[in-house]
């Protein structure tokens, strides 16, 4: 069901995807992936989306961007909206409320976000606009040796021949050349005593030009998995044939924040982070209330069934390893 929920704020409504649609008489909204984009995520691999041919496109908008986005949406209520991104069209929706957040989740087929990504990543399109090969790169063969003689060639040492004089018996002591006094050890040897093999040998002389080895590179940080982003509506603990009954507060989870109609994009940091279990904990002046509960912590867990998961609220005093203040199973929107 796309509708919005009815008990959700208007600020999370406006986080709803943008599925691509075909409309020739659509209104229009331009953005550049590099001045107006301060985040860009692409899911390629969704095991609960419906279309395995759509991939997802997650950006946070720059503060002037939000209010060029605020304000198409809000001209184009109850009509077609096409978002164009680095001058392609990448999808078109019919606007139901204004947009006004800085989160969008762009769905879009796999052609068009291969032809998106070179803009995405920065590279420069225009150096190849038919995106033929690039040309070849031709490496210089090395010159050939030159084997022939030099010009001029070296001057021959002169080597000069110094008659030695051997010294006179009668010179006197302070004439002599000094002899070095021997060493300990040079003294030992000589008096024929054997070495002192429990002496340690002195230690090599580190050398100057020593580099010293480097520290190990710090852990990657903790994110979020795929299946944990999004946003989550309530459903109740007993199946119903008919229909989910919503029990509590919707959801949103962000990379970096949590949205809630009392909970107002919470920051939050990570402290765990698996593919069987994410604990967030948010900010000390966040003030979130989500389902009556003033939360200071949650942990996520998928469900058994496929698009849902597993939502526990702790308060301040509860113990994160104990049972949380309330908890839910949560559907995909």
């Amino acid at each position: 069901m796309r509708a919005c929920w009815k008990t959700l704020a208007a600020s999370l409504c406006a986080a709803l995807t943008i599925t691509a649609a075909a409309a020739a008489d659509a209104a229009e909204i331009a953005f550049s992936s590099q001045r107006d984009f301060t985040e860009i995520s692409l899911t390629i691999k969704d095991t609960y989306n419906a279309n395995p041919d759509s991939v997802a496109l997650e950006i946070t908008l720059s503060q002037d961007a939000q209010q060029r986005m605020a304000a198409a949406s809000g001209a184009a209520l109850e009509q077609d909206l096409t978002v164009l991104i680095d001058g392609k069209a990448v999808s078109t929706s019919h606007v139901q409320s204004v947009v006004d957040t800085p989160q969008l989740r762009v769905a879009m087929s796999r052609q068009a976000a291969m032809d998106l990504l070179p803009a995405l990543l920065g590279m420069n399109a225009a150096a190849n606009p038919q995106g033929g090969p690039a040309a070849p790169v031709v490496l210089a063969a090395p010159a050939a040796a030159d084997t022939h003689a030099p010009l001029l060639a070296a001057a021959p040492y002169v080597v000069q021949a110094h008659e030695v004089t051997p010294p006179s018996v009668a010179e006197s002591p302070a004439e002599a050349a000094p002899m070095l006094a021997p060493t300990a050890q040079e003294a030992v040897l000589a008096a024929g005593a054997p070495p002192d093999l429990a002496t340690p040998p002195a230690p090599d002389p580190a050398p100057a030009d020593a580099v010293p080895a480097l520290p190990p590179p710090p852990p990657p940080p903790l994110a979020i998995p795929s299946w944990a982003l999004g946003a989550w509506l309530p459903t109740s603990a007993t199946a119903s044939p008919y229909a989910d009954i919503n029990q509590g507060d919707p959801v949103a989870i962000y990379a970096n924040a949590v949205d809630a109609i009392n909970c107002n994009r919470a920051r939050l940091s990570i402290l765990d982070s698996s593919n069987a279990r994410v604990r967030l904990q948010l900010a000390p002046d966040s003030q979130c209330v989500i389902s009556g509960v003033p939360v200071d912590r949650l942990q996520l867990s998928p469900a058994l069934e496929p698009g849902k998961i597993a939502i526990s609220l702790y308060s301040r005093q509860d113990d994160m390893n104990g049972p949380p203040s309330k908890e839910s199973i949560y559907r995909r929107r």
